[in-house]
């Protein structure tokens, strides 16, 4: 079957010449980006390989596609998406662990050094050397409830600083095969955590934890992973931090644990309504860090190259044959038949 890739992604210059020397006689089509709903032209169904963040429209028109490669590390968009079987889906994980996992750090920091305590000081001109701005991160522990790219990822900085690591996974940790990342970087060389705890261990994880990371994916079994049974598990001292989605962490249960002072503090990047309102409570939370979804995103410095990166590989398997990299479980896209 003769090849026909369709891009609607932004344009690294260097990817895509990549991407047309990798595909040499095959038709390579470049369109804008689309949002999800979105059919493609009528010409562009013949597509094999589509690299979009949503599948279009009319993707039941799309006989001959093999393979999407998505421009986002979650999936959850393509839930009940009537893809056919045997359609191949990656996403983008690894693209941006490298942003995210510094947000982690920085926020480690900001409750650590308390920051907006410090800036609140300088704009009223008081000079304060009090000891809790003087705090050190390392001797403390980081969580993740989660250890895959992002967590991993986050884990090498935390270890860096001198932070202990735990784990909380559904099955043992270990290098993750067949995953992109941009360093290159040989699978002997990932972060072993200190603990690692089962979810029939929950209780004594959280009980232990300095901070906890979130870092699994947007799915059925993650949705309120994170409830009122966690969150009182951890220590008063404990501070959440979320990059990863709004609806792991049980909104209600976050809110009490902030506003009981049960919990520490709690550093949000991703919202249960986004953009939020100005009137929206989660402002208003006690001891709270919100940025809008910016840890790592399209704006990040090398999203861009990265994410063509990532494709050009992932094609040069597909035409050679070769297993892709990301590839997501069937069983886990939760699609419609």
């Amino acid at each position: 079957m003769s090849e026909h890739i369709v891009v609607a992604q932004p344009v690294d210059h260097a990817g895509l010449r990549r991407v047309r020397e990798l595909a040499g006689a095959a038709r390579v089509d470049v369109v804008a980006p689309y949002g999800p709903g979105e059919p493609l032209p009528a010409e562009l169904t013949t597509a094999t390989v589509l690299f979009a963040d949503h599948l279009p429209g009319d993707v039941e028109d799309l006989a001959a596609l093999r393979w999407l490669q998505l421009g986002s590390a979650g999936y959850a968009q393509l839930a009940g998406a009537p893809l056919r079987p045997g359609v191949a889906v990656t996403n983008a994980s690894g693209v941006n662990d490298i942003p995210i996992a510094e947000w982690c750090l920085l926020m480690m920091l900001t409750f650590r050094r308390r920051l907006p305590a410090i800036l609140a000081e300088q704009r009223a001109r008081h000079w304060n050397r009090a000891a809790v701005f003087q705090a050190e991160l390392r001797g403390l522990r980081a969580g993740f409830a989660g250890y895959g790219n992002v967590g991993q990822e986050a884990a090498r900085l935390a270890r860096a600083a001198g932070l202990e690591v735990w784990t909380l996974t559904r099955s043992a940790p270990g290098p993750r095969a067949g995953r992109y990342d941009p360093l290159d970087r040989p699978s002997s060389d990932w972060p072993v955590p200190d603990r690692a705890f089962g979810y029939d261990q929950r209780t004594e994880f959280y009980a232990g934890l300095d901070y906890l990371v979130v870092a699994v994916p947007s799915a059925a079994s993650t949705q309120g992973l994170i409830d009122a049974a966690a969150l009182a598990a951890l220590p008063p001292h404990a501070v959440l931090l979320n990059p990863a989605r709004a609806h792991v962490v049980d909104e209600s249960a976050l809110r009490d644990a902030l506003t009981s002072g049960a919990i520490a503090g709690a550093a949000l990047d991703v919202h249960y309504r986004s953009p939020l309102a100005p009137d929206d409570p989660v402002w208003d939370l006690p001891n709270t860090v919100i940025t809008p979804h910016i840890s790592g995103s399209t704006g990040s410095t090398h999203f861009v190259p990265r994410l063509w990166d990532l494709f050009g590989r992932n094609l040069a398997r597909h035409l050679a044959g070769e297993p892709l990299l990301n590839l997501i479980e069937p069983a886990d896209l939760e699609l419609g038949r």
